[in-house]
């Protein structure tokens, strides 16, 4: 058998079907029992520096892997890129350094912030032609009004308070209050008309198109609640009052309506702060009753740092997985790999361990989103994918 050449690497990857004569070859996934392994051959020693890595074989079907200082090797079988709320699913982050098609292709979700211009961009544009051409779905952090209020001089709280500025637990409330319709949901109009307008031509009619909306990440800090508690924490609240906390869901419920104007089929994922019930057991179920949960397909988490080796979402709060779970009875969305202020922090491995998955899906995650991805990741999702046995509970209804 012959390995592929360091420089053929990623053209190997780049194409369709690799570098192989199969021309029914496409995006790889191991093993064709779920769970099980496939016979595997110890061929040469791997460095430690190699240790946990993947490359293919020549024929794009075979791959190796270093593992306790040997070359092992698999195959797979094909898998058909997309989310899919009865699978764990696996995403990145659209990256300007990384537009190349070998970064996305065989991941289900490729995601992007949205917010800092008046209109939808060529940047994103271009996410959304990788999404097509890799079959992905696109997942939008929809950051509108953080970024409209950083074009005010605003900046995120934590951010804000390090360095002095304006925060946006101070003057966001008014922020929403006085730009809410013309300019806050202007942009949002402007980029679902956006982003319908680039597939209208390019999808199957008879088929939905269902992009994953993450609507306002940190949306919680702009209400009276919030308020409160960062009086309580910081010392610090919102000029003229938080805003209600039943207001917070119509507002909610306007973003919503305004995707759904130009993208019916969209799937909503709302945004959860770890910090609403650090003070109170029942913040949570006071928080989101609020919402019309009838709108939301998926909670999602926003900030990075989740922890996948851990009951709790983050370290520094008392909210766990499960809980979440248990209060709303939605997916639950993880994302990693970036710190305060959009920071990548690299991929972050310990979500690429089987184990941490099958409990983490046991309490309710549905898939990962990896804002600095490495390079061979859709090979690791091939190869969690194929022994990572999930059971979701929603998918037996």
């Amino acid at each position: 058998m012959k390995l592929i050449p360091l420089a053929l690497l990623f053209f190997c990857l780049v194409a369709v079907n690799g570098c192989s004569d199969d021309e029914s070859s496409t995006q790889p996934e191991f093993g064709d029992d779920l769970g099980e392994a496939s016979t595997q051959e110890v061929l040469d020693s791997c460095a430690v520096s190699e240790e946990g890595t993947y490359r293919w074989m020549a024929d794009s079907v075979t791959f190796q892997y270093c593992e306790a200082g040997l070359w092992k090797t698999d195959t797979v079988k094909a898998h058909t890129p997309g989310f899919d709320p009865c699978q764990f699913n696996f995403g990145a982050a659209w990256q300007g350094t990384h537009e190349e098609y070998f970064y996305y292709n065989g991941l289900d979700y490729v995601s992007v912030w949205l917010g800092d211009n008046n209109r939808y961009s060529v940047f994103e544009r271009r996410m959304v032609e990788m999404s097509l051409q890799t079959h992905a779905t696109p997942m939008i952090y929809a950051y509108v009004i953080a970024e409209f209020g950083k074009d005010m001089g605003m900046d995120d709280c934590d951010v804000a308070r390090a360095r002095g500025k304006q925060s946006l637990c101070v003057y966001g409330a008014d922020l929403i209050r006085e730009y809410f319709v013309d300019s806050i949901l202007y942009r949002y109009r402007s980029y679902a008309d956006g982003l319908a307008s680039q597939v209208r031509y390019k999808i199957d009619s008879t088929k939905k198109y269902e992009p994953i909306w993450m609507i306002e990440p940190d949306f919680y800090q702009y209400s009276e609640m919030a308020s409160e508690q960062s009086v309580a924490n910081h010392g610090e609240e919102q000029q003229n009052g938080g805003i209600p906390d039943s207001m917070m869901g119509v507002y909610f419920k306007q973003i919503v309506d305004t995707i759904k104007a130009y993208l019916p089929d969209a799937k909503i994922a709302i945004d959860i702060s770890p910090w609403v019930s650090d003070k109170d057991s029942m913040g949570l179920e006071k928080w989101f009753s609020n919402f019309d949960m009838s709108l939301v397909d998926y909670v999602s988490t926003s900030g990075g740092r989740t922890l996948a080796n851990s009951e709790k979402i983050r370290s520094a709060n008392k909210l766990t997985w499960k809980k979440l779970y248990d209060t709303l009875k939605k997916p639950i969305l993880a994302d990693v790999g970036y710190s305060t202020g959009g920071k990548a922090t690299k991929h972050d491995t310990t979500w690429d361990d089987i184990s941490n998955l099958e409990v983490r899906a046991k309490d309710g995650v549905v898939g990962v989103m990896q804002m600095d991805a490495a390079l061979d990741y859709p090979l690791r999702a091939s190869y969690i994918r194929s022994r990572l046995q999930v059971d979701y509970p929603w998918c037996k209804e």
